[in-house]
């Protein structure tokens, strides 16, 4: 599959090269039957074909193939993208096809406009809640920045050359410089244009990763925001080449629109917090729903958990209303807006270990500026800061000690949050909103058992390391390959625990076993406790088994 990928990059790279070169009068004369329209098309659809299939396959976890990934969608998204820019430059020509001036102009227009778009990424980040389509935006801003500064480039480079040679008919003898001194640093729609210009010069060297290790992520950051100065110069000079039309207001009006609508959402946002609606009967399993209510005990849908009376029992197993805690699963939680006087206040802490477990996992190590009540399954809300500003991420805790808080995290390649995790380095200051969660260990000595897929062995590592009320204790843990095991040592001498390790995709797993995980095998005690954190494919399905087989102590965690 990757080699189909490859291949269709090649076929693209020679039509999109072909392309730049021919003639296209043709194309916005509405002329479909001739070569420049036909490689047009055709390269689209080969670039858009690629595209689906980059998207529809997963790619395997290695470090040199996932780079070959990011690397091949990148140039995808880029030669989709050039298609509508092209036909866009074409559209504000098509009504002065022969005039050289104003065909240069919409050039100009195609740069800003894409400047806009990748302005607004990040206010529609904010606004989508749907973190697929928020990390397809991301990818696709750096792509806008560069067809904007590639069209604002030859906008600049043409219309100047123009100039140059229209000021040569009537002075024969002026150089270059002279033309430049004597004409272009004397006008105001110059200056701001070559100022403009600069900029998106610096930014367009500056988008790539080796950048980034150069400057460091702190420098740019800073370096990148030059983006809105890049826009005022790039407005102003608009204004004072006298162009200012509807095009160029309604673009600036949008961007004004969704930048202040994302930032109401933020101050919004800023005051929520998610909580859960059901709750646990821990004797029997009983779930009280807040949605549902309990209409055959006198309580209609919609009663709060907190609005029972405490002389309420469980309609099952007739305990008081003590017994139950908050309960978690796939659809039990609910965003709800808190009174500012209780929204937590965080605490500050700052980085002490950031280190690749594998490919693609961190432990991240945090100390914390005061003692805190960790407990066996809890999360943290880490605040983190990009680009884009600040956003909070969930982590499982995996273990707490002298005040130092770890976690190990699977970072995605073009998740916001890997992104920023992969650049942290010792002693940088982290805000922690809030530590807290409701999947949490049973003081019980019934046996136990874990069931994890990836990174979910974090919140039931530290279950099983503070597990010391069960004597019998069996872990399931389900990667991909062994390059994703992490802490093997551990997890295979821990005292009174039997721990099994599953690789799906790699058939030669000796010393581990091949395929998913599988417990039907397995009979254990009526009263085990099952603790289940991974994928929701994985969960889902585990979690129906074993309900079906009669087991009520069943809590899970759906990442």
């Amino acid at each position: 599959m990757l080699l189909l990928q490859i291949l269709l990059a090649g076929v693209s790279f020679p039509l999109l090269f072909s392309i730049v070169y021919l003639p296209t009068e043709t194309i916005f004369q509405w002329s479909f039957f001739n070569t420049a329209t036909i490689l047009y098309v055709v390269y689209f659809l080969i670039s858009s074909i690629g595209l689906v299939v980059l998207k529809s396959k997963s790619i395997e976890n290695t470090s040199a193939k996932k780079e070959r990934y990011s690397t091949l969608e990148f140039f995808f998204y880029m030669c989709v993208l050039t298609i509508p820019g092209i036909a866009l430059v074409h559209y504000f020509m098509v009504s002065n096809a022969w005039d050289t001036n104003l065909i240069l102009r919409a050039y100009g227009r195609a740069a800003f406009m894409y400047m806009i778009l990748a302005l607004s990424i990040s206010p529609l980040v904010t606004l989508i809640k749907n973190r697929k389509i928020s990390d397809v935006l991301i990818s696709m801003r750096k792509i806008f920045g560069i067809l904007s500064f590639l069209f604002f480039l030859r906008h600049g480079i043409e219309y100047f050359g123009m100039e140059y040679t229209f000021a040569l008919k009537h002075i024969p003898a002026m150089t270059y410089i002279d033309y430049v001194t004597q004409n272009l640093l004397v006008r105001n729609d110059a200056l701001t244009g070559i100022a403009a210009w600069i900029i998106m010069l610096i930014l367009w060297i500056t988008s790539n990763t080796v950048s980034i290790k150069i400057l460091s992520w702190d420098l740019w950051k800073k370096v990148q925001s030059l983006v809105y100065p890049a826009f005022l110069l790039t407005s102003i000079h608009v204004a004072f080449s006298s162009r200012f039309n509807m095009f160029y207001v309604m673009l600036i009006i949008w961007l004004v629109y969704i930048r202040t609508m994302s930032y109401l959402v933020k101050q919004e946002a800023s005051k929520k917090w998610w909580i859960t609606t059901k709750y646990l009967c821990v004797p029997c399993g009983y779930i009280y729903d807040e949605a549902l209510g309990d209409p055959d005990g006198g309580l209609p849908p919609g009663t709060k958990f907190a609005d029972i009376p405490d002389g309420r029992v469980c309609p099952v197993c007739w305990v008081s209303k003590a017994s139950f805690e908050p309960y978690y699963d796939a659809d039990s939680t609910t965003e709800q807006t808190l009174p500012i006087d209780t929204t937590p206040s965080g605490y500050t802490s700052k980085v002490v270990n950031c280190v690749m477990l594998t490919p693609d996992v961190v432990e991240l190590s945090l100390e914390l500026d005061a003692h805190v009540n960790v407990l066996a399954g809890h999360h943290a809300a880490l605040v983190l800061k990009d680009f884009d500003g600040e956003f909070t991420r969930m982590y499982s805790v995996v273990s707490y000690q002298n005040n130092i808080i770890t976690f190990r995290i699977k970072i995605k390649e073009t998740g916001r949050g890997g992104r920023v995790l992969k650049q942290l380095k010792v002693w940088t200051s982290i805000k922690i909103k809030t530590i807290w969660w409701t999947f949490l260990l049973k003081n019980t000595s019934n046996p136990k058992v874990f069931i994890a897929t990836g990174t979910g062995i974090a919140p039931l590592y530290s279950m099983i390391m503070s597990n010391t009320f069960s004597q019998n204790t069996m872990l399931f843990w389900w990667v991909r390959a062994k390059e994703d095991i992490f802490y093997a040592d551990k997890l295979t001498t821990l005292p009174n625990t039997t721990s099994l390790f599953f690789l799906s995709q790699q058939e030669d797993a000796t010393p581990y076993q091949y395929g998913r995980v599988y417990t039907d095998n397995y009979n254990f005690p009526l009263e085990t406790e099952f603790y289940l954190c991974g994928n929701k494919a994985m969960v889902l399905e585990q979690m129906a088994s074993l309900k079906a087989r009669g087991y009520k102590n069943v809590y899970v965690e759906i990442f």
